[in-house]
């Protein structure tokens, strides 16, 4: 039913021409979701500026948080968070007893990958500092867990710690879309179509080559990396991004749990399905024992 809703919402509509209109996109902007009140009254909601960008911290309220989350947004690299994204990180906090830190990073066409990049390792040193890396996790959906693998093996090549594990939902590892497999599943994909991803892509790419392991993390090194679990849906088109990196990881001998859910729709785990209900115990499970 809901795949159904999307598909009549016309929201894949906004990927199926390669025509993008940057002023368009740029002038909604404004509309990126907040923390809405109700997540405000059972939650300890704090935020604080950073480089010109807005961080925010959600943790639970009367104890101690129990890991320290850094959560990337999805939305191409294009559109800010939404009140989805908010929701789905109320639900973990409260599952978990993690404080989630949910930066707005520099999106494109204004700002390009390497920007984005850099502020979130940026930061993630500084919670690195702040809280250590044995319980210091990056999670993030769609274009945000093309950006935390991106930033994981960033950290790595930088000899900064090893944090706890990821978590990659939908990731989106290759701006490209150039998977010959994606064809076959664009038609039954509700949410996106390769020629608006790939305008995305290469608008994110800016000055460096859309195969660049900062823009397309599946190109990159995998040794050395945490723990990592992954939800994709056979539904989307990034569902062959989230194959070929569990392919590699298998060879290469890093540590992957890949969860595909028939049927499924992008980014099926952050949305009030019975199934994203499931993942979302798992992911829970994940940030208690991330080898498990």
């Amino acid at each position: 039913m809901l795949a159904g809703v999307l598909w009549l919402s016309g929201r894949r509509r906004f990927f199926a021409s390669a025509e993008l209109d940057p002023e368009r996109i740029v002038a909604k902007r404004g509309g990126a979701a907040r923390p809405t009140r109700a997540i405000r009254r059972r939650l300890d909601v704090t935020w604080a500026m950073r480089e010109g960008c807005e961080v925010y911290m959600v943790a639970p309220r009367g104890r101690p948080p129990e890991a320290t989350v850094l959560y990337l947004h999805g939305g191409a690299y294009l559109h800010p968070i939404s009140v989805h994204h908010w929701r789905f990180i109320a639900r973990m906090v409260e599952r978990t007893g993690a404080r989630f830190v949910v930066p707005f990073y520099p999106l494109a066409p204004g700002y390009d990958g390497e920007t984005a990049g850099c502020f979130v390792i940026g930061l993630y040193r500084e919670l690195l500092e702040r809280h250590g890396p044995s319980a210091m996790f990056v999670m993030g959906d769609s274009a945000g867990g093309g950006l935390a693998l991106s930033l994981a093996m960033q950290a790595t090549a930088a000899g900064l710690p090893r944090g706890a594990g990821l978590v990659l939902l939908s990731p989106w590892l290759d701006v490209t879309a150039s998977d010959p497999a994606q064809a076959g599943i664009e038609r039954d994909d509700v949410m996106l179509m390769r020629p608006g991803i790939r305008t995305a892509g290469l608008w994110y790419a800016g000055a460096l080559p859309p195969t660049d392991p900062r823009i397309s993390p599946l190109f990159g090194r995998l040794a050395g990396l945490p723990p990592i679990l992954i939800f994709c849906g056979t539904h989307d088109i990034l569902v062959t991004d989230a194959r070929r990196l569990t392919e590699r990881a298998r060879r290469e001998g890093v540590p992957l749990v890949y969860e595909e859910a028939p049927g499924l729709m992008h980014v099926y785990a952050i949305l009030p399905l019975p199934e994203g209900r499931a993942a979302q115990v798992r992911i829970a499970r994940f940030l208690q024992e991330p080898a498990a």
